[in-house]
C-alpha cells in the first residue's frame, strides 16, 4: 500500500512538472517547444495510468481536465494532444467496462477546480494593473492579499480534496498528490503587499 501511494505521488508530481514545463514553453517561451510537444503524449499516458488506478483518482483527474476545458485553458497544441489522449483512453476504458469513476469526487473537483481557474484568471488580470502593486494597508488590503494567495495557490481545490477525504473516505494520499501535482504552485513571484 505504501509503495502504491508513493508511486501515485510520483506520477502526480511528474504530471505537474510536465504541465508547468509545457505551459512555460508556450506561454512564456522560456523552454524548448519541441521538447514540450514531445513530452505531451507521455504526460497524457501518465494521466491515463492515474485515471485507470481507481475511482477516486479517475474522479480527481477527470474533474480537473473537464474544468480546465470549460474555463478555456487549453490554449496550445501540446495541451490539446494531452486532452485527446485522455478522452480517447476514457472512452476505450468506459466501453470495455474498465473505467470506474467516483461521480461525487468528479463533481466536487470539477466545481472546486473551476472556481480556482476563474479566480486565478481574475487575480492575474488584477495583478497586471500597475496602481494595485503599490504598498497599502488596512483591512481591504489584507482581504485582497488573502484572495490573491487563495486563487494563486488554488486553495479551493485543496478544500475540495479535504472535504472528500472527510466525507467519502477518499485516501489521504490524494491531498499530497494535489500538492505534488504542481498545478497549485504559482510559477511567478507575486508582489501583492
Amino acid at each position: 500500500m505504501l509503495g502504491e501511494d508513493i508511486a501515485i505521488i510520483i506520477l502526480f508530481g511528474f504530471i505537474g512538472a510536465s504541465l508547468k514545463y509545457i505551459d512555460a514553453s508556450y506561454d512564456d517561451k522560456v523552454f524548448n517547444r519541441k521538447f514540450a510537444l514531445a513530452l505531451s503524449p507521455v504526460t497524457g499516458i501518465v494521466y491515463c495510468v492515474i485515471i485507470a488506478l481507481n475511482q477516486y483518482a479517475a474522479g480527481i483527474c477527470l474533474g480537473i481536465v473537464i474544468s480546465v476545458i470549460l474555463c478555456g485553458k487549453i490554449d496550445n497544441f501540446a495541451f490539446s494532444l494531452i486532452v485527446a489522449i485522455i478522452f480517447t483512453t476514457v472512452v476505450i476504458l468506459g466501453v470495455s467496462g474498465l473505467l470506474s469513476v467516483s461521480i461525487l469526487t468528479l463533481l466536487v473537483i470539477l466545481l472546486c477546480s473551476g472556481i480556482d481557474e476563474i479566480g486565478n484568471d481574475q487575480v492575474d488580470k488584477e495583478m497586471k494593473i500597475p496602481y494595485l502593486d503599490k504598498k497599502r494597508s488596512g483591512f481591504k488590503e489584507i482581504i485582497r492579499n488573502l484572495r490573491i494567495h487563495w486563487f494563486l495557490y488554488r486553495v479551493t481545490s485543496y478544500v475540495g480534496i479535504i472535504f472528500l477525504i472527510l466525507t467519502i473516505a477518499v485516501p489521504w494520499v490524494f491531498f499530497l498528490c494535489s500538492y505534488c501535482r504542481g498545478m497549485y504552485i504559482p510559477t511567478r513571484r507575486i508582489n501583492c503587499t
